[in-house]
């Protein structure tokens, strides 16, 4: 970027529809907007609002959610309840799960949770269908029987092919967050090719919608809630044209119809930019979840920024996870302490204090398995800084 990202922000802060602090400032800047794009305002719906949080509406769902939220993968057992206590006392009101968090053991654990504590109401409850693609997988097995070595090899290479073109995996855009993830990658554009070669994707869309209805019964079931607020689906999306199947959009119709849920989502890791610039395009998507971090800054935030004034709800993740990681180039810690010099903040509450200047996010996903993650994290929300050039 040519630009600083304090300048950057200066521009743009004036555009955006999530940032809000208070309810008043939020209606008059969300109706200016959508008086101008022809589209009512939509109207605040508040949770567990508690002095000394921040938070920031959820695009057009209304959801005005604390500026960081709980990242459930390691509250798996009744262990992390008196964390959950704090998080929810100190005003933050959405919690990020997932049917694969925990091999399977966090959904119930939460629902067990909220059912002993009574504190459903207070939370907007997210999840993910993690197992979205089996009915694929399946279909590819029994199809792949029938194939010699020389045709799934060309069928392999085909898709590999298409990865390399489109430089998903290139150094500096890609980044490995957990074991396994460029894999992810490759796994999806076989599919994708194998499932056009085969002309199998019309006749699994029945079987799909089952099992997907299947998938989300089970959700509500093990979280002991009647609806979700936020459904992710696909898990994990690592290929933008997967967004073009009318299966999604019509799946969610139905559920939001029938009171399943209140708003679409989707989440990545990989190939982030064309991931959400497809979320953007095909317009069925309330809310989207993304790597975004000191990183992949100069890749993300003009989509952030667009994505925002489209009226979708934008979850940043991965954030602080790069300081967690082995190996990691030098620059990436030192981009951050330039531009956020000095703080008592460990590396991990200060990546969060970054991401949260960007007036275009609406919040940021925050795993916080002691007491002491919890107060210091929460320090940050609200905190404005002035961020240096680098």
């Amino acid at each position: 970027m040519n630009e600083s990202r304090r300048d950057f922000f200066k521009k743009t802060a004036a555009a955006s529809v999530g940032l809000s602090l208070s309810s008043s400032f939020l209606s008059c800047h969300a109706a200016s907007e959508s008086t101008a794009q022809g589209t009512a305002a939509p109207t605040p719906i508040w949770r567990n609002k508690q002095e000394g949080m921040h938070y920031r509406m959820l695009g057009r769902t209304g959801m005005m959610v604390s500026e960081l939220v709980i990242g459930s993968y390691p509250f798996h057992d009744p262990k992390s309840f008196p964390v959950l206590d704090e998080q929810i006392r100190c005003g933050i009101n959405y919690i990020d799960a997932a049917s694969a968090y925990g091999k399977g053991k966090v959904e119930p654990n939460l629902g067990q949770y909220f059912k002993e504590r009574g504190t459903r109401d207070q939370m907007f409850i997210a999840t993910k269908l993690s197992s979205y693609f089996g009915v694929v997988a399946t279909a590819l097995n029994k199809y792949e029987a029938n194939l010699t070595d020389a045709e799934k090899k060309a069928l392999r290479d085909e898709a590999d092919t298409l990865i390399a073109e489109r430089g998903v995996l290139r150094p500096g855009y890609h980044i490995n967050y957990f074991g396994g993830q460029d894999k992810q990658v490759s796994r999806t554009y076989y599919r994708y090719v194998v499932l056009k070669a085969a002309g199998l994707k019309d006749g699994l869309k029945e079987e799909i919608k089952t099992n997907t209805r299947r998938l989300l019964s089970e959700a509500l079931e093990k979280l002991q809630v009647d609806t979700i607020d936020v459904l992710f689906c696909p898990h994990g999306n690592a290929m933008p044209d997967i967004l073009d199947e009318p299966v999604l959009s019509e799946l969610f119709t139905e559920f939001k119809q029938e009171g399943w849920i209140s708003a679409s989502a989707v989440s990545f890791h990989n190939d982030v930019g064309n991931n959400l610039r497809k979320v953007i395009d095909v317009g069925y998507y309330d809310v989207a979840m993304f790597a975004y971090n000191i990183a992949n800054q100069g890749v993300m935030e003009r989509l952030i920024l667009e994505a925002n004034r489209a009226g979708i709800g934008t979850i940043a993740m991965k954030v602080a996870r790069l300081f967690s990681m082995e190996n990691q180039p030098a620059w990436r810690q030192a981009k951050l302490e330039t531009s956020i010099p000095g703080t008592e903040l460990s590396i991990h509450a200060k990546a969060f204090l970054w991401a949260l200047q960007n007036p275009d996010l609406s919040c940021a996903v925050c795993q916080m398995e002691t007491l002491e993650h919890v107060k210091e994290n929460v320090s940050i929300t609200g905190r404005k800084v002035d961020l240096q050039p680098v």
